[in-house]
């Protein structure tokens, strides 16, 4: 909400909980200075085993049923954040006269392909865990771990690739 006055927006990881990015990223180009730099990280990974199973898991009847009538809580991932393409438009669009826009998958080499339920236990599962009773989401880790290991097999070492959308982009001057 600043008039203006910033040289720097800085998101890191944070900005997928946020929803309604258009709208965020113009209320931050709004408080940048002339040559104003934006600079956000992104995770992109909602079609991948770690975010499908869980939305499938969450559809079962016996956890739809415990989240109520509100249903599952949504992935933030897959309803907020934009393509590549669709951030680097409206970055254009929003008078930003230099911008990288890219998309960077990192490697993780995790110990076995169990530690990816460790990985998304506090990142992506947190939104059931608020939800659920906790015996009722030691069933939900419980299921998501036996399908997640069907989808992904069992490796040691395990490689996770973890996709983020990383952007920056400058104001003229």
């Amino acid at each position: 909400t600043a008039a203006g006055d910033h040289q720097l927006v800085l998101a890191n990881a944070s900005l997928q909980w946020v929803p309604h990015h258009r709208t965020v990223l113009a209320r931050w180009r709004a408080g940048l200075g002339a040559g104003g730099q934006l600079a956000v990280q992104v995770p992109s990974n909602a079609h991948q085993p770690s975010h499908v199973v869980a939305r499938e898991v969450a559809a079962l009847p016996r956890f739809a049923e415990a989240f109520g009538p509100a249903g599952p809580p949504p992935d933030p991932v897959e309803h907020h954040v934009l393509e590549p393409e669709d951030y680097a438009r409206l970055l254009h669009e929003l008078g930003f006269v230099e911008q990288n826009v890219r998309l960077q998958v990192y490697p993780h080499l995790l110990g076995e392909s169990r530690d990816v339920v460790e990985w998304v236990r506090g990142t992506t599962l947190t939104r059931f865990q608020k939800v659920l009773a906790p015996e009722v989401f030691a069933e939900f880790l419980a299921e998501y771990e036996t399908r997640l290991l069907d989808r992904i097999g069992h490796h040691s070492p395990y490689f996770f690739p973890f996709r983020r959308v990383l952007l920056w982009a400058r104001l003229p001057v």
